[in-house]
């Protein structure tokens, strides 16, 4: 599989029969084969990770389907691009969180879609497709903030937990996950809870703001990760993975 940083929290994977797109907001994508499936992954409705600019995929890719959590509204939106020739509503798929929905791509294959809740909005993905495992965590993070209060840095702090658990024991393999500088010191809580909770062959930081130093950092720290850990450092940047 080969994966491509486009921005932000957002990505391009491409698989041998699928690509998948998580999170677009900006960043430049790479042209495509038209008649292979492509599934495009929102989290959540946050301009960080959301931009409509995806539904104009459909023109060249006929065969994309939009993966959405339920609070994103979408009738509005399904029309006011069907009113521009996008047939939209035939390619958006919604769905709750805590649930799991095996789908079928044109191309016959199953892919398994598994929602957790966020800590903030929406929701993060578990994907199962063909033998390989994807999580990408959307804003579900430990959102420790040091200017909070005591109480909600604890609810966080249960509320992230309780997610992980419901991750505990399955390998993964590949995960997108935040590493937010944002938090100050506590900016690797999350992350290093993550890893700790979990098995993992490849993990992709994203939600950096431009700070790519924080994942030599986060390395630094905590050494024991450092094969795990894909090293970002600038936007378009492209990892194979096997």
């Amino acid at each position: 599989m080969k994966v491509t940083y486009l921005s932000h929290s957002g990505f391009l994977l491409e698989a041998e029969t699928a690509n998948f797109i998580f999170d677009y907001y900006q960043g430049e994508l790479p042209r495509l084969e038209p008649e292979k499936p492509l599934v495009v992954f929102v989290s959540h409705g946050h301009a960080d990770h959301y931009n409509r600019k995806i539904y104009q995929w459909l023109r060249y890719y006929p065969k994309a389907r939009y993966i959405l959590p339920k609070d994103i509204p979408t009738r509005r939106l399904i029309a006011e691009e069907e009113a521009q020739g996008i047939p939209l509503g035939r390619a958006v798929i919604q769905l709750r969180k805590n649930t799991t929905q095996e789908l079928l791509l044109f191309n016959g294959c199953p892919l398994t879609v598994t929602t957790l809740k966020s800590t903030d909005a929406g929701v993060a993905y578990l994907i199962e497709y063909e033998g390989s495992t994807i999580y990408h965590a959307g804003d579900l993070n430990l959102w420790y903030w040091s200017g909070e209060t005591r109480q909600y840095n604890e609810n966080m702090t249960r509320a992230f937990l309780r997610e992980m658990e419901k991750l505990r024991g399955i390998r993964i393999d590949l995960a997108f996950i935040p590493l937010d500088p944002r938090l100050g010191v506590h900016s690797m809580d999350g992350p290093r809870l993550f890893l700790e909770y979990t098995t993992c062959k490849w993990v992709f930081p994203m939600h950096m703001w431009g700070n790519y130093d924080i994942i030599a950092e986060f390395i630094h720290k905590y050494p024991q990760y450092q094969e795990q850990l894909a090293v970002i450092t600038h936007e378009g940047q492209v990892f194979q993975c096997y």
